[in-house]
């Protein structure tokens, strides 16, 4: 009994005062997939990841029990959403860097659930059951957008949306899935829809004004008492790991199970501003996606993540593909006896840089986890970034050497801000740091 609380103790310890980078064990081999290249720990030894959790400075209402994202527009400004300790829900506001943060003036009724933030220049676009929701004051005020639906994910058009003007959700509009799109600061939505769709759009990347992507999925529904709100379809859980209460479990001692089906996977894109629509990817039975991204200076280049709890491929999984056409999976991370691994997004900074972010979850310590690479999504770095007693629920990359991710403490029921900064860049500000 002793050597137990011994290990409860440290495991705090861990969790709360020593939230450092450290090494998750090797993943075993996954059938059909070649070794992965990971780079050298002396590669990335001047890097580090600083986490702000709690939010040090924030009034009344006390901090979010749940983030749904974070949008950081610059390096120091930005933006994350979620549940204020069920007070409804909160948006807030740094323009420190993520070391204070302020809640943005805006009520919202204590029903609403919201599903999505994104951020350009002084314009914020959520996504709600109820709709989507904008503000063009700093988040001050919020108002119901007109001709929008059911988005799951929010996100900018182009590099920075043309201003603050052209923004892009996902989801079910109409009862058909797709896209819709604004040109007025989320104000007015057009929606872009497509019967190609066999499954649920759920993320969408928006590269050009022509070019966007969408990834669709689903998980079984075995259960519906674990879903977020029992009385919502099931799309609007955003991940098979999360239990009735929408928060990821502090303890995952589940077995996979290979016999499970259900779970389907698409990958689809529009060259015509959403005229047309292609299937690229499509699979049954075996994880659903999450997550898209593309490299910013080429279309053609993009990456999304995937996952799923059971089934025969149950893991985590990130696909890429460099022609805009075919997508090729370039990391797995196979379920091992009670331990699940997730992948919840995915961000570039350039055409070599990019960010995957999710969860390990064990039976005793869960950690947020950062997959890295450094080669345009060809191979990715798992065993270096994890964050014990969190969970990664969304990132924003400002630069390759600024990210920020939210996280969600799985033991308090706390939200916080993790912050990437490369060490190695000496000319960082005190605002940036």
């Amino acid at each position: 009994m002793l050597v137990v609380w011994f290990s409860i103790f440290f495991f705090f310890l861990f969790s709360f005062f020593l939230p450092l980078i450290s090494p998750l064990p090797s993943f075993p081999p996954f059938p059909l997939l070649s070794p992965l290249s990971l780079p050298s720990l002396s590669s990335l030894s001047l890097l580090t990841l600083t986490l702000f959790s709690p939010f040090p400075s924030f009034p009344a209402p006390p901090a979010l029990q749940k983030t749904i994202g974070i949008a950081f527009p610059t390096a120091t400004t930005g933006y994350t959403a979620g549940d204020a300790n069920g007070e409804g829900p909160a948006i807030l506001k740094s323009t420190d860097g993520g070391h204070n943060w302020s809640v943005c003036n805006a009520t919202f009724g204590p029903d609403l659930l919201l599903l999505a933030a994104t951020a350009a220049e002084d314009a914020i676009v959520v996504t709600s059951i109820f709709g989507e929701l904008y503000s063009d004051d700093d988040g001050n005020t919020f108002h119901l957008a007109v001709g929008g639906g059911m988005s799951q994910s929010a996100r900018y058009v182009g590099v920075n949306g043309d201003g603050g003007k052209r923004f892009a959700v996902t989801g079910s509009y109409g009862g058909k899935n797709g896209v819709a799109i604004s040109n007025d600061g989320g104000k007015l939505y057009k929606a872009y829809t497509s019967d190609v769709f066999f499954t649920y759009a759920r993320y969408g990347a928006f590269p050009t004004d022509d070019i966007w992507y969408v990834a669709a999925g689903e998980f079984p529904n075995t259960n519906s008492s674990q879903a977020v709100r029992p009385d919502l379809a099931p799309r609007y859980r955003r991940s098979e790991f999360m239990g009735a209460d929408g928060r990821f479990p502090a303890k995952y001692d589940h077995t996979a199970d290979p016999n499970v089906s259900g779970y389907k996977a698409q990958l689809v894109k529009t060259t015509d501003g959403g005229n047309t629509w292609t299937t690229l990817f499509a699979q049954n039975d075996t994880f659903y996606f999450n997550g898209i991204d593309c490299n910013p200076s080429n279309p053609n280049h993009c990456c999304a993540v995937g996952e799923s709890a059971d089934g025969p491929a149950a893991g985590a999984y990130i696909y890429c593909t460099f022609d805009g056409h075919n997508f090729n999976r370039t990391f797995a991370a196979p379920y091992t006896s009670s331990k699940g691994f997730s992948l919840l997004d995915v961000r570039f900074a350039n055409e070599t840089f990019a960010w995957a972010v999710g969860g390990t979850l064990n039976a005793i310590a869960p950690s947020a986890w950062f997959v890295v690479s450094e080669d345009g999504g060809r191979t990715w770095d798992a065993e270096k970034h994890t964050i014990p007693g969190y969970y990664a629920l969304g990132l924003d990359v400002v630069s390759d050497k600024i990210a920020y991710a939210a996280v969600d403490n799985l033991i308090t029921q706390t939200s916080g801000v993790a912050k990437y900064l490369d060490l190695s860049v000496p000319s960082f500000s005190a605002e940036e740091q």
